[in-house]
């Protein structure tokens, strides 16, 4: 899964990124300069997966993984056909956006917050509403010409562009945003995003609200203290927070929903040699979640036994758990929830 951070120049986009992942890199001036996108993997922090180790002691530990890019300053390109052409080019393939707005003093300005995400939300909105009236002229001229073409992908792309012409987002109309039909056209605004409150160290977390649309959350982060932070040996930055009165990361929280944005949940396998965590999207029934780990598995797919992790830790064991009746066999149709550990029984 893949997260793309966007925003204005001078957001501090690079920061959180740095931030997310305990990268280094370059952050740029607040005047911008295009760049090419930073990418990295970060770990879902879950604390299940450090209680299933100590359980086990297993010779690996495997979280879930996030990847995140930072589009930087390949967004502030000085022709505007230019930076469309970035954001289309570069935001496209990402799954969801982490939009870092501005809430501290740069260069002698102060933040509009506010403005600014709905200045870079409108962006996305034009960008959508180009793309929508293109298709419908050609679908439209198509018509004229006898050719069917596909009547609900019209239909869904005249709903979208009322939607847009409104000032709405398509990430609101959950029929347009999963639509089958809508799918290849990887409309922007129907991205699910989460919104960074950057934040200066001086600053309360919860001193900034903005109003947000529906289906858009916000996370206070004070970026330059978390990058800071994250660059330090884990021991180092432990004793920072607590003689800040720091509990966790905001980052943490940051990754977690982004985790829950996409619909993710995690199912663990356990074991010596590995306990792991496997990323499956929220409704996933059980032969599908097989084939996370191997073709071969969902294949040739018997039954799943399931165990619920809050039922395996109080039980201490599997065995216990077992004999507790707390470990059932679940068949190919069954929904997987969060936090099953699982051993799939197969034949191939």
């Amino acid at each position: 899964m893949e997260i793309g951070i966007v925003g204005l120049p001078g957001a501090g986009k690079t920061t959180i990124f740095n931030a997310l992942t305990g990268s280094e890199a370059e952050v740029s001036a607040y005047s911008g300069g295009k760049k090419d996108p930073n990418i990295a993997q970060v770990k879902v922090p879950d604390e299940r997966l450090v209680k299933l180790s100590k359980m086990y002691n297993p010779k690996k530990t495997s979280p879930a993984i996030i990847q995140y890019v930072d589009l930087g300053g390949s967004l502030s390109a000085k022709d505007e056909k230019d930076s469309m052409d970035a954001i289309l080019r570069l935001l496209r393939p990402c799954d969801a956006l982490v939009h870092v707005v501005r809430c501290f003093d740069i260069a002698g300005q102060s933040p509009d917050p506010q403005g600014d995400f709905e200045n870079f939300e409108t962006e996305l909105l034009l960008t959508d509403q180009m793309i929508v009236e293109r298709r419908l002229e050609k679908m439209e001229k198509e018509l004229k010409k006898g050719k069917k073409g596909n009547p609900k992908e019209f239909e869904l792309l005249k709903k979208a562009y009322q939607l847009l012409d409104s000032g709405r987002a398509l990430r609101e109309n959950e029929e347009i945003r999963n639509a089958p039909e809508l799918k290849g056209y990887t409309f922007l605004s129907a991205k699910p995003c989460i919104v960074v409150l950057n934040l200066a160290e001086d600053q309360e977390s919860g001193s900034v609200e903005l109003d947000l649309p529906l289906g858009v959350v916000a996370v206070s982060i004070k970026g330059a203290l978390e990058m800071e932070l994250s660059q330090l040996s884990e021991d180092e930055a432990e004793l920072f927070r607590k003689d800040m009165g720091i509990e966790k990361p905001a980052t943490h929280v940051l990754i977690k929903e982004s985790y829950s944005l996409l619909g993710l949940i995690s199912f663990f396998t356990v074991g010596e040699d590995e306990v792991k965590a496997w990323t499956i999207k929220r409704g996933t029934v059980a032969q599908k979640a097989a084939g996370r780990i191997h073709s071969d598995i969902e294949r040739g797919f018997i039954r799943a036994e399931v165990v619920a992790f809050e039922d395996l830790i109080a039980a201490g064991s599997y065995q216990a758990a077992q004999k507790a009746g707390k470990v059932r066999l679940e068949g190919k149709d069954y929904i997987v929830q969060d936090g099953d550990v699982i051993n799939f029984r197969f034949n191939v």
